[in-house]
């Protein structure tokens, strides 16, 4: 009996730390996925340049982008439909197919490599889907999931650093690109048996009649959310993608090689996007994200007025490190209210990658760079535009953060209730009271009747009572009424 109540002790002061072993697998996984993903997308542009003038990189680029994003909504797909057995093995002949790619796209030689691209990209599309859909699963608390996928893309980028700056074979790179998706693929097989177990559990919950609803139905002002955040993500993935097509341009021409350290300011700015997005459980991040789109478009303008590319660059990396951590956690938290939870986790990459696909295709299209004017016309609608979402954006949010704060207050008095029940049945076990003496110990705790009104609410005479008192003082080796209890409290603080 103690040993169960010791247990349940431990679980609660676990809960209320947040802490729990699948934020760790959050994290690795994220991390993996964020380094396969970034990593090959810049190694693949790298390739693509050996074939391909600077302009069909990006039309390239745009292309992998728009695959990875068709990916996502195939695992949505998969999700939906397909039977977990069936679908465990899909996964496992998707990484095959991707490890399969991934050699094709180091060792190819010519325009073929734009079709390995798209496959690759395709699973590893899917591959992200699931990673999003888990963690989505992993981390349903909101409090510090800013965090986690900040650091978890920072560790991504660093890999990434490393196998691009410190491994100089490329069979080695293909080898650390190679491991990261197995070693992905490993996590995601293992945990399917708990979220298989968590799935027929919402399934459960779903046949009961007085959960049906709520369980089966998006709520209304999720799905206004939703609406608002994919406009908000999808106007600023414009200004984003319109600078990381002009980095891409340089350096495809050999103007700067920009997998050197200034890439480091990607990973720097997860981390501080993390912790920065975290405060006030998230409720300055849109604003947050507005002052950082804004010094997107100052290092644009920097760029196209001929200053100096590196400062540009810099100032880029910088706000695209907590883009990535905005919309990551904006469609996870948004995938909670949402009846297709599968899709809706993923969607700020899938957004983003659409996105930027099609700024990039636009770019590629157009015969002459626009002017400097143009340029600036069009960014400061942008901005303009990217104004209006977001303040729409803040006004349907403000009844999510209401309704959130209210189950906060709730689940912390559960928590409460609960550790008061475990902390006093502990006190009970260890002192060996009776049933009895038990109700009689809640009674003394909470009333501050006298003894004859304590009697009388207990059903039992006044003598009694205090045989029970006595009993209780010889256990605990008290003397007095006021004694034992003052004995209880301290005992409860130790």
């Amino acid at each position: 009996m103690s040993g169960e109540r010791s247990v349940d002790v431990e679980k609660i002061n676990n809960n209320e730390k947040g802490f729990e072993p699948a934020h760790i697998r959050s994290v690795i996984s994220l991390a993996l996925f964020s380094f396969v993903f970034l990593g090959m997308e810049f190694f693949f542009d790298s390739r693509a340049a050996e074939f391909v003038d600077a302009r069909s990189v990006l039309l390239y680029q745009s292309v992998i982008l728009l695959a990875s994003a068709v990916g996502l909504f195939i695992y949505a797909l998969i999700e939906r439909y397909v039977g977990s057995k069936i679908k465990q093995i899909i996964i496992i002949t998707l990484n095959i197919v991707e490890v399969a790619a991934l050699a094709a796209i180091i060792l190819c030689s010519g325009k073929l490599i734009l079709l390995y691209g798209i496959i690759f990209f395709i699973v590893c599309g899917v591959m992200g889907g699931r990673v999003y859909h888990d963690v989505s699963r992993d981390y349903t608390d909101r409090k510090h999931l800013t965090v986690i996928v900040g650091i978890s893309y920072a560790l991504g980028l660093l890999l990434q650093y490393i196998n691009y700056n410190l491994i100089d074979n490329v069979i080695l790179r293909m080898v650390m690109f190679s491991l990261a998706i197995v070693a992905l693929a490993v996590i995601l097989f293992l945990a399917r048996d708990e979220y298989a177990e968590a799935d027929t559990y919402m399934v459960d919950e779903r046949n009961k009649t007085d959960c049906k609803e709520k369980c089966d139905e998006t709520t209304p002002d999720s799905g206004s959310v939703a609406v608002a955040l994919v406009m908000v993500v999808l106007l600023m993935t414009f200004i984003f993608s319109a600078l990381d097509n002009v980095v891409t341009v340089v350096h495809a021409e050999g103007g700067a090689d920009v997998g050197q350290w200034p890439r480091l300011f990607l990973a720097l700015s997860g981390v501080a996007a993390g912790f920065l997005f975290d405060i006030k459980d998230q409720r300055f991040m849109n604003q947050m994200m507005y002052c950082v789109t804004v010094l997107s478009v100052i290092a644009m303008l920097i760029i196209e007025f001929g200053g100096a590319f590196i400062i540009g660059l810099i100032v880029f990396y910088l706000a695209a490190g907590f883009f990535v951590v905005y919309f990551t956690t904006g469609f996870i938290n948004v995938s909670y209210g949402m009846r297709w939870s599968a899709l809706w986790s993923g969607a700020g990459r899938a957004v983003n990658n659409i996105g930027a696909g099609i700024v990039g295709i636009i770019s590629y299209m157009l015969i002459d760079s626009p002017g400097i004017m143009v340029m600036s016309v069009v960014v400061i609608l942008l901005l303009v535009l990217i104004s209006i979402a977001v303040f729409v954006l803040e006004n349907l949010q403000k009844e999510q953060y209401r309704r959130y704060d209210e189950e906060k207050v709730t689940k912390s008095a559960e928590n409460s209730n609960a550790r008061v029940e475990v902390d006093f049945e502990c006190f009970a076990d260890a002192h060996h009271l009776t049933g009895r003496e038990r109700e009689v110990l809640q009674k003394l705790l909470v009333s501050d009747g006298s003894v004859q009104d304590i009697a009388d609410e207990l059903y039992i005479s006044r003598a009694s009572l205090y045989r029970h008192i006595s009993s209780m003082n010889e256990k605990t080796g008290t003397k007095t009424r006021v004694g034992l209890i003052q004995y209880y409290y301290g005992w409860h603080e130790e």
